[in-house]
């Protein structure tokens, strides 16, 4: 049915139906009538002729579009909207459906970036559209673990119906004071004052042209934090979580003030936990996945782990079929005192034919999927593992305790609050965060600038804290609240605590018309003079090391810098700096690269990832060859022979070594280095092969030595060979 002449047009122009697709709806109606009726190629036909009667209106390609998809025919719906963006290059409805079309293919982000430019592009009168895409951007925004985005889409629709009680009661249940959420993640964020004031008519609804504003500000004013905090702030809103966090870390660099600090700091660490962001986030989810093929072998796991009462929690969603519970394992105690006490495994979910396990311990997830193999045995099959984002409501879940139920509750508290102040000040304090540069919070509180991160880290705990619910009844747990643990505690302990703001200091803006094309580059103070004297990066400790930004150093200072981090073990913070080393043009000055390349392999290594190792090796081998000779060739060809054999890939690895060898037929440690690697992987006929080869050239060189290591050496391979 046609819409009132003065009611908005429902393809999104904005403009009144009378003045839009009046002319030609009967139509358009009369085909998606049609369909309804299951008259799909009448239906298609009645389109077709409209768009050859009438090929310049873009709305007419995009009902068609509408039509062609709902009959299964994507390929040519994606090309009628094509037709729509050459006669309209700003067609809102085409944006939307295509970002339908995307959502519908499983693509969420891509469908999202379609959805968001729908809505910058859609009329100012076209209001059911607007709140419709915003209400999808939304859900979507929340999927990907974006709250802040998520909660900017639903205050849009607010805004656009102030009346509808609905839309606040919706904006509410998700993000008010009932909410699951943290704070930090739920809060309303506000705008700040900046130092060059915003004219009235600049500020309108469309983040696009508040990102803007602010793009062009922090050029005309690069020294002032609210405008940082400013254009971070509007980045998140819109989902760009890895460039909001840019723009909020030179924010807190620059702020004087540590409550405003503190805030934007708890900000990024909410930004640091979505989807995407999994590289920078100090908490990932560690997940195993199996599937059931014999429901009865799974239901017997279920009821040894519910006789071991290894299961808390449980709870069961007929609906959807799904079981959920949370995974425990009982503490040990010296002395029996009949009140037992169980600490967090992993979270658990049993659906239709499948079994979810995940949880911030690698090594707890995996060894609950292998249990549940080898109990389960071919009833379910094998252990899939992968890492994903972390829930914020999932953060704190290693501190959780279980008490039973015949615990007493005063001393089931404290055992709780024991446990959660155990792991924030020993274990907690004393762990490297990529969020602090690699750098402890103890250590992080030598440093000016990491110092104000760790005030909005802290709260930022806080706040998951208060949000924490255990999966169980109260008789189980102890609910979740300020008094499992009070972080006036680790404040103190830290040194962390929140001081009143500092003089303001005198902020310069630029000459006037200083604009900027493109959003600008984030790069911190430090970066604005070149030091004049040598840096002792070796007199520096953990924290100051974290503070120097890579970017200013040469190829030279950065492996000092790698070196120093090494000496003390802050091994994230030697990776950082000779990654950045390895990214300097070349310089004839510091040709030689090699520890900088072993830095990186030796961290690829540490994380269990042979394949970044391997190319770390690769590229250096490489780099070597063309700048330096390649002087260290047979290191790197060591280094690559062995991850061959780590990997897996025998016979690579039995190639390199056999080419090294080649080339170096008088190095005795190649045949030992080769005769241990093929051991290593339990590969005795060839570990024998290489030590025999030692053993020849070692007696024909009369290197004793040698002669006594491979004869060693040949021994255990004849014990390990088959």
């Amino acid at each position: 049915m046609a819409p009132n002449p003065y009611d908005t047009c429902p393809c999104g122009s904005g403009k009144k139906f009378k003045f839009c697709c009046e002319k030609y709806f009967d139509k358009i109606d009369r085909a998606m009538n049609l369909s309804k009726a299951g008259q799909h190629e009448t239906a298609l036909r009645v389109m077709e002729a409209l768009t050859q009667e009438l090929p310049q209106y873009a709305p007419i390609w995009g009902y068609y579009a509408e039509l062609l998809y709902s009959e299964g025919q994507v390929e040519k719906a994606d090309e009628a909207i094509e037709k729509g963006f050459a006669i309209d290059k700003n067609f809102a409805m085409g944006y939307f459906l295509r970002g339908v079309f995307r959502y519908s293919e499983g693509e969420i982000i891509g469908a999202l970036l379609l959805f968001r430019k729908a809505v910058e592009v859609y009329g100012d009168g076209a209001v059911d559209q607007l709140v419709h895409t915003y209400d999808i951007i939304s859900q979507l925004e929340h999927r990907l673990g974006h709250p802040v985005a998520s909660r900017a889409a639903l205050e849009r629709i607010v805004h656009l119906l102030p009346h509808a009680r609905e839309a606040t009661e919706n904006l509410e249940n998700v993000f008010g004071v009932q909410s699951l959420l943290p704070e930090a993640a739920r809060k309303p964020y506000r705008l700040r004052s900046t130092v060059q004031p915003l004219s009235a008519e600049t500020v309108t609804g469309r983040f696009s042209e508040v990102r803007k504003i602010y793009d062009d500000m922090v050029v005309a004013v690069p020294d002032d934090p609210a405008a940082w905090f400013n254009l971070g702030l509007v980045r998140a809103w819109l989902g760009e979580q890895s460039s909001a966090i840019d723009a909020l870390l030179r924010s807190i660099e620059l702020e004087w003030d540590d409550a405003k600090a503190e805030e934007a700091s708890a900000l990024v660490e909410v930004l640091r936990c979505g989807v995407g962001m999994e590289n920078d986030s100090d908490y990932i989810s560690h997940r195993a996945f199996l599937q059931i093929r014999d429901t009865d072998a799974m239901l017997n796991v279920l009821k040894f782990w519910d006789q071991d009462h290894r299961l808390r929690g449980v709870r069961v969603d007929e609906q959807n079929g799904l079981m959920v519970a949370t995974m425990v394992e009982t503490i040990p105690t010296l002395i029996e005192t009949g009140n037992q006490f169980a600490k967090f495994v992993a979270n658990l979910v049993i659906g239709n034919g499948f079994v979810r396990i995940w949880g911030a311990d690698a090594d707890k997830v995996a060894r609950v999927g292998q249990e549940i193999r080898d109990r389960a045995g071919l009833g379910v099959s094998e252990v899939s593992m992968s890492t994903g984002a972390c829930s914020l409501m999932e953060i704190l879940q290693p501190a959780l305790i279980f008490p039973s139920a015949s615990t007493n509750p005063q001393e089931a508290k404290a055992k709780l609050q024991d446990s959660f102040r155990n792991y924030l000040e020993e274990v907690w304090a004393h762990r490297s965060l990529r969020s602090l540069n690699g750098a402890t919070p103890i250590d992080a509180m030598g440093s000016k600038n990491l110092r104000k991160r760790v005030l909005g880290i802290i709260k930022f705990l806080s706040d998951c804290m208060i949000a924490l619910k255990p999966n169980g009844p109260a008789s189980e747990a102890e609910s979740a609240d300020s008094a499992m643990y009070d972080f006036h505690r680790l404040r103190h302990k830290l040194g962390a605590e929140v001081q009143p703001p500092g003089e303001a200091p005198t902020i310069k803006v630029a000459a006037a018309g200083a604009t900027s094309d493109a959003s600008p580059t984030v790069t911190p103070a430090s970066t604005s003079a070149k030091p004049t004297t040598k840096r002792d990066f070796g007199a520096m400790n953990v924290a100051e090391l974290a503070a120097v930004d890579p970017t200013t150093l040469t190829v030279a200072e950065l492996d000092e810098a790698m070196r120093a981090s090494v000496k003390l073990d802050a091994r994230e913070l030697a990776v950082r700096f000779a990654a950045a080393g390895v990214d300097k043009p070349a310089d004839p000055a510091k040709p030689d690269r090699y520890t900088l390349y072993a830095c990186l392999i030796t961290g690829a290594i540490s994380n269990g990832d042979w394949n970044a190792a391997l190319a770390a090796a690769e590229a250096g081998q490489k780099y070597d060859t063309e700048h330096n000779e390649a002087r260290r060739t047979n290191e790197f060809s060591l280094q690559k022979a062995k991850l061959f054999g780590k990997r897996g890939d025998i016979t690579a690895a039995v190639s390199e070594f056999e080419s090294l060898i080649a080339r170096n037929p008088d190095e005795g440690k190649y045949y030992i280095a080769a005769t241990e690697a093929m051991l290593s992987v339990r590969n005795g006929s060839q570990a024998l092969r290489f030590a025999e080869q030692g053993l020849a050239k070692a007696r024909s060189s009369n290197n004793r030595d040698l002669e006594g290591a491979c004869l060693e050496l040949s021994e255990a391979a004849r014990r390990s060979a088959p």
